[in-house]
């Protein structure tokens, strides 16, 4: 089994598979597998919530949330070893990937605390848009400020808030510049606004845990600038949902910095889930009013048993699909959205989108939907973006 599902352990083991998957005209994604998940049997603390020396707690009792320096240096030792997959696929296949996961980054409670916090955000967005038209007038933006918060001189601090999400005095605010001003530090000077210590009081992260994030961030750019600096193109993968929120702000800001003029980093949907399809074309939109380069990777999904038990047990809704019909339906539509988008039709742009995918339809989805768009024609080296796993 090892065989057949490890290409080798380091550089010299791996280039002789590689080099024979090459002559049948197949690429090569490098993947060092190493991911975490929040563990329902994790040590309970007994160290105060001013401790200088933390340790990750879960507990039904309302302790502190601390992290692990031990998992911290775990997440370092990590980075080298994503350093040593990236520079393995410059030096064998550099057409090819590398693959990398999020959760062996970061502690995934601080990674799940994040992810509700950007929950909290987004739906603080949803609340301000009364009309549901997806903008926020400053009239809409006053009327739900003065419900949730307080303080003095409210005037002056609302058009000082308003102005700092409309940054280009548009009259509105809209989800894009609402998620991307709307940062850990301004969340809790809100937060010390609310009239009432509610969800989005309690998701605030804590200057602490603000740092690890800081950290995280910088793990992750660290392996994107040596993939850019090595023209490798850097996958990073999707994870759970109670993840997701915080990796996708993570691919987003390296995507930013990184994807202005070529497709380093891919983004990867899992088109399992009923929200895959709005995510995506927010992200599409997000690249085309930023002007960068939207690359990515859908696949159908990894964790559908531990999703659907998760949200049994939480009484939340199921966040996957109904029906393999309805995620069939939904990954072919993301395919037709991602080709057919504006920038690619007009030249502006390649695809960028990974197929992964065991399935014979979606293969023949994909080359129907290349012909019917026209991308058969385009110059040679586009349609080499198209990799069919």
């Amino acid at each position: 089994m090892f065989g057949h599902f490890c290409g080798g352990e380091d550089l010299r083991t791996i280039q002789p598979t590689v080099e024979n998957l090459k002559r049948s005209g197949i690429g090569g994604i490098l993947d060092y597998a190493a991911e975490a998940d929040v563990g329902a049997d994790v040590t309970i603390s007994t160290a105060s919530a001013d401790s200088d020396v933390p340790t990750t707690t879960r507990s039904n009792q309302a302790l502190a949330r601390e992290y692990s320096y031990q998992t911290e240096r775990q997440c370092d030792a990590n980075v080298k070893i994503f350093e040593t997959a990236i520079r393995a696929v410059h030096g064998v296949t550099p057409d090819g990937f590398a693959a990398i996961k999020v959760t062996a980054l970061g502690n995934p409670i601080l990674l799940e605390r994040w992810s509700t916090a950007l929950r909290e955000i987004y739906k603080l967005f949803g609340r301000m848009d009364v009309d549901k038209d997806g903008m926020v007038t400053f009239e809409e933006f006053t009327n739900v400020w003065n419900q949730l918060f307080v303080g003095d001189s409210m005037e002056i601090i609302i058009n000082d808030m308003f102005k700092r999400f409309d940054k280009k005095g548009k009259g509105f605010i809209d989800p894009i510049a609402w998620t991307t001003t709307l940062d850990p530090p301004l969340m809790r000077r809100l937060a010390g606004y609310c009239k009432k210590q509610g969800s989005f009081a309690q998701a605030v992260l804590t200057t602490d845990e603000e740092k690890l994030v800081k950290s995280m961030q910088s793990r992750l750019r660290r392996l994107v600038a040596l993939a850019a600096d090595l023209n490798v193109r850097l996958m990073i993968d999707a994870e759970h949902t109670y993840f997701q929120p915080a990796i996708d702000n993570l691919v987003l800001s390296m995507q930013r910095e990184f994807n202005k003029n070529t497709d380093c980093v891919y983004q990867t949907i899992q088109c399992y889930l009923k929200d895959a399809r709005t995510r995506n074309q927010l992200f599409m939109d997000q690249a085309r009013i930023e002007n960068w380069q939207y690359a990515v990777k859908i696949v159908r999904g990894a964790y559908m048993h531990q999703e659907r038990d998760r949200a049994k047990k939480r009484g939340e809704e199921d966040p996957i699909h109904s029906t393999i019909e309805d995620t069939h339906k939904c990954y072919e539509e993301i395919m037709e959205d991602v080709i057919s988008r504006e920038n690619v039709q007009e030249g502006r742009e390649k695809v960028n989108l990974v197929v992964a995918t065991h399935n014979q339809s979606s293969v023949e989805c994909t080359i129907r939907l290349l012909e019917e768009y026209g991308l058969e024609r385009m110059e040679s080296g586009v349609t080499k973006e198209w990799i069919l796993c």
